[in-house]
């Protein structure tokens, strides 16, 4: 979890102008990651990292404060997690490990396109200056 904030940091850090990342999409060799995670541009992944993180940081409401009606049948699955605990845990946990580490490769692909954007910008200044 730390190297996905981590990588969000360095993000943040790094893209000062987030306006510039709107109508980039992910570079072809980055298909795996725009079929995992929808076809957005670099600014919706921005964004939603961003949001993930602060989620992530300040935690989730508890199950009490949460106003999610009850399905049916749940409390039959309710009944099941009960029983199995540890593999539900180990379930849960190697699921948000898989999703944390698509998540850190999505933060270092938007660094990384944005870095080169700037660059672009500025070797586009230099030859103007000429």
């Amino acid at each position: 979890m730390e190297e996905y904030f981590s990588a969000v940091r360095k993000m943040e850090q790094t893209v000062m102008f987030p306006s510039l990342l709107r109508e980039v999409s992910l570079d072809e060799h980055d298909s795996r990651l725009a079929v995992d995670l929808g076809n957005k541009d670099l600014y919706e992944y921005y964004t939603l990292l961003k949001a993930i993180k602060q989620t992530a940081e300040g935690g989730l409401l508890s199950p009490d404060t949460q106003a999610s009606p009850v399905a049916p049948g749940l409390k039959d699955q309710e009944g099941k997690e009960k029983a199995d605990l540890e593999g539900l845990f180990h379930y849960h946990v190697s699921s948000l490990y898989r999703v944390l580490t698509r998540l850190t490769e999505t933060a270092k692909t938007v660094t990384s396109r944005y870095n080169q954007i700037m660059g672009r910008i500025y070797q586009n200044e230099m030859s103007l200056s000429w």
